[in-house]
């Protein structure tokens, strides 16, 4: 896969761990750059958002990147930085047709509220 192909740069992240505010004891949730990678980031056509509403979907973009070892073991606990925005990983990566070592593409849907 070229990287002309690749023309964005996203941020996977994991969550870490809950910490607790000292002055309200209330429980944040930490999260930690895992990867920093090139991608070609696509919005949903409207046809496809149609199709991912009908099926309750909240699936918004698709990301492309290229396929690693460490790429391979991204998953829907993970989320992604783009652009200064959240997403949701909706469903394990989906490999290439042909040598499913080419690349992986992610599903992206809305980021939870309290992520902003």
């Amino acid at each position: 896969m070229k990287a002309s192909q690749l023309p964005h740069r996203i941020t996977i992240q994991q969550e870490n761990k809950a910490v607790q505010n000292t002055n309200t004891g209330r429980l944040t949730t930490e999260w930690v750059d895992l990867m920093t990678i090139w991608a070609d980031v696509s919005d949903l056509s409207t046809k496809d958002q149609l199709q991912a509403k009908a099926l309750s979907s909240t699936i918004q973009a698709r990301a492309k990147i290229r396929y690693s070892k460490q790429a391979s073991e991204i998953n829907t606990t993970m989320r992604v930085k783009f652009e200064g925005n959240y997403y949701q990983i909706d469903g394990n990566p989906t490999h290439d047709l042909n040598s499913r070592r080419e690349y992986l593409t992610l599903n992206l849907s809305t980021g939870k509220k309290e992520w902003k």
